[in-house]
């Protein structure tokens, strides 16, 4: 478009080449189907050959996430994806294949889309996942109820002896090769210091490791220098602050009656020292959490941390650079995904009865907490979290005379004054005026309200001075270079250790509002073009990337960059109050659809 633009060629140049642009892709679409169904015949054949031609597929959507043929390409990388995993049982082909099939459910309402949910279905059938499946076709319907895709829903539906409501309940705990841990010698796994209890790794029942960017491979020492934490009755986040990124594991334990002990998840981090002025004993009672207890074992060098459970149901432990922390999130009850995983066995019989006393201000523990839920129940959005990124001694981007932190805490503002004019929505901001506000206290914000929507708000910044335009993100592992680096930038991290958190992020991504997420994202991108008069050049679409800010977050979460600072032209747009206005007016009629969409249902 732009060699177009530049040249003013004639109409019927213009138009003959977008032709040819649309047959070109379809070509390309038609010739990667009878490849795949060539590798399908062949006997001799590698997993690679199947993921090069899903990447194919997704590259035809990224380079254009609106054109004729997105949804297409999508539904592709899906099917590719399918295939490897059906031929080569790689678990990450699957969450692959899952994840793309959401993003064309939650970005179009074409047929693809429709396919999308029959062909996540047929997966979860096929995997003896009926209550997904059930969940999946009911979605179906509900979103498409006129089309031939939801009648075969319904069939299908009536097949596995169901109504027309999903029904979703909790797996029971299942040891796997996977999860359990490996005894050494039957030596017992000590608690580090006189005041925490020795650990028997007999009552391991799930355990996970993590490792970010080679830190104690070269043999620095991690000091552990500091905890802060979260917290709220339903959802706590524990931060570990690190001098350095850490080799760690952690592990969950069972209660143990002889002992007195609750249950308890700790996290041993090793190769390290733990600071004398860092808390040893905090005591939280905040109804999830009893305690974080922490300790030392100076014979190998490494901090215990200790959560004392008094409700959690469900946890994720990942960590994050510049600066170095571990992240622990606990939750009170089990979240949804799509494929299952074991979980915490609950002895609690009194919470569960709460539980159900409240269902009325509480999620259903029998239904996924996702969009559908809306429509299942005629729950309403309700709460929005806004968070203007940045502020204080982190200024962001700074190009051209103007402070990323400044132009979207302005943005962030007129957005709050916007939203806050429909008197049914609770409208919060992380930040009202400039301060530092650490990126894992952002969601954790949104978290404690319990937030329908978080929406972030950004600036971007490139080497090339030409980038320009409007993108929104939503959550997730990518291969794009592009968005890799705006990450990078937003991140405060090298695009090297934001690859290596992709790896140690995959569990969580299981969790996340991606369908949903996609949604708002498309409904915001395309309206904040439309009220900006932005080019189609200037378009630059939905797109995902791992987002420090959007980590653990339990609603719908996007990341908007309204412009380029690097840039002159997007500069000088987003100098004058009036543009940051008309973003933020963008913001909230795409924010205003997606409601609509979703209370509608």
């Amino acid at each position: 478009m732009y060699i177009i633009d530049r040249f003013k060629l004639p109409f019927f140049v213009v138009f003959w080449l977008m032709f040819s642009s649309f047959f070109v892709y379809a070509s390309q679409i038609d010739n990667m189907y009878k490849d795949l169904t060539l590798l399908d015949k062949t006997a001799q054949i590698g997993r690679k050959s199947y993921t090069t031609i899903g990447d194919k597929f997704y590259k035809i959507y990224a380079d254009n996430p609106s054109g004729k043929y997105a949804d297409d390409a999508l539904l592709g990388a899906a099917r590719a994806y399918r295939r490897s995993f059906e031929r080569f049982n790689m678990q990450i082909d699957l969450d692959k294949s899952l994840n793309y099939y959401r993003m064309v459910q939650g970005a179009f309402s074409s047929a693809a889309a429709r396919r999308a949910y029959l062909e996540s279905a047929d997966i979860f059938l096929a995997r003896r996942d009926s209550a997904s499946a059930k969940f999946t076709l009911n979605k179906l319907m509900q979103k498409h109820p006129n089309s031939a895709e939801a009648r075969e829903a319904e069939k299908k539906l009536a097949s596995l002896g169901t109504n027309n409501r999903s029904t979703i309940t909790r797996p029971n705990p299942v040891i796997t090769a996977d999860n359990q841990v490996k005894k050494q010698d039957n030596k017992p796994l000590k608690e580090p210091v006189k005041n925490i209890a020795e650990e028997d790794d007999k009552d391991v029942v799930s355990v996970s490791a993590g490792q970010d960017s080679g830190a104690t491979a070269s043999g620095k020492t991690v000091n552990v220098h500091g905890i802060r934490y979260f917290s709220d009755k339903d959802y706590t986040r524990i931060v570990i602050d690190l001098s350095n990124n850490a080799e760690y594991s952690s592990h969950w334990l069972k209660a143990d009656a002889a002992l007195h002990k609750p249950p308890r998840l700790t996290i041993d981090i090793n190769n390290s020292i733990l600071g004398n002025n860092v808390s040893k004993n905090l005591s939280i009672k905040d109804g999830l959490l009893n305690a974080v207890r922490l300790g030392y074992h100076p014979q190998d060098k490494r901090t215990r941390v200790v959560l004392d459970s008094a409700n959690v149901k469900d946890f994720t432990v990942f960590q994050m650079s510049n600066p170095s922390r571990i992240v622990v999130d606990v939750f009170s009850s089990e979240r949804k995904e799509d494929v299952k995983r074991p979980v915490i066995a609950s002895n609690n019989q009194t919470a569960k009865n709460n539980a159900a006393k409240d269902m009325k201000t509480k999620r259903p523990d029998d239904l996924p907490k996702d969009i559908t839920l809306g429509a299942a129940l005629g729950l309403k959005i309700r709460t929005i979290v806004i968070d203007p990124g940045h502020g204080g001694k982190d200024p962001g981007a700074v190009y051209n005379g103007l402070k990323e932190k400044d132009i979207v805490l302005e943005i962030g503002k007129y957005l709050y004054e916007y939203l806050k004019s429909d008197p049914d929505l609770n409208i919060h901001l992380t930040r009202n005026k400039d301060v530092f506000i650490p990126l894992e206290e952002r969601t954790a914000i949104a978290n404690k309200l319990k937030a329908d929507i978080f929406v972030s708000i950004h600036a971007n910044a490139a080497k090339n001075k030409a980038a320009s335009g409007l993108e929104t993100f939503v959550f997730n592992v990518t291969n794009d270079r592009a968005a890799l680096e705006v990450a990078a930038l937003e991140n405060q991290a090298t695009t090297k250790s934001i690859s290596d958190l992709q790896g140690i992020l995959k569990d969580i991504l299981k969790y996340s509002k991606l369908e949903e997420s996609v949604s708002l994202a498309g409904s915001v991108q395309s309206c904040l073009v439309k009220n900006v008069s932005a080019s189609s050049k200037q378009n630059l679409g939905v797109k995902q990337a791992p987002f420090y800010v959007l980590v653990g977050a339990t609603m719908p979460a996007i990341l908007v960059e309204t412009g380029f600072l690097s840039n002159n032209d997007d500069a000088s747009k987003l100098k004058s109050s009036t543009y940051r206005k008309k973003v933020a007016k963008g913001i909230y009629d795409g924010i205003k659809e997606y409601i609509s969409k979703y209370n509608n249902f």
